[in-house]
């Protein structure tokens, strides 16, 4: 009896910072539907961080908030444990009315690196 061939979950290198099982339990184990998320996260993390600064230098404190609270949301669904720290600690800041320079910075960061790894991750290595 062969050996089954790997799966594309376990084919590819796993993203630093995702929790993909429980990730993909949340998905009801649905790698297609998981990876469609994952691959939408490359354009929308980064997009989500300008709107989120853009927001703040323009002084609308509660669209900011709720693009925070958008964003905290669906790293966590994707399993993005360090991402939705980050982002949690931005959308307290927010709600205390602290400063939020430092969060939003390393969301920025954080958000460019995550995707980064994950287009590296999900690109066909026939491409």
């Amino acid at each position: 009896m062969s050996p089954r061939p790997a799966s594309r979950s376990t084919a590819r290198k796993a993203i630093r910072g995702i929790r993909e099982k429980e990730a993909l339990a949340r998905f009801a184990g649905d790698e297609k539907r998981y990876r469609h998320w994952l691959n939408e996260f490359v354009s929308h993390g980064p997009a989500a961080t300008a709107q989120i600064r853009d927001a703040l230098a323009h002084g609308t404190h509660d669209a900011a908030l709720g693009l925070v609270h958008t964003l905290k949301g669906r790293t966590g669904m994707l399993g993005m444990v360090e991402l939705h720290s980050i982002a949690f600690s931005l959308e307290q800041s927010l709600k205390n009315r602290e400063p939020t320079a430092f969060w939003l910075e390393e969301l920025e960061r954080t958000v460019a690196e995550m995707s980064q790894e994950i287009a590296a991750s999900l690109k066909d290595p026939d491409d």
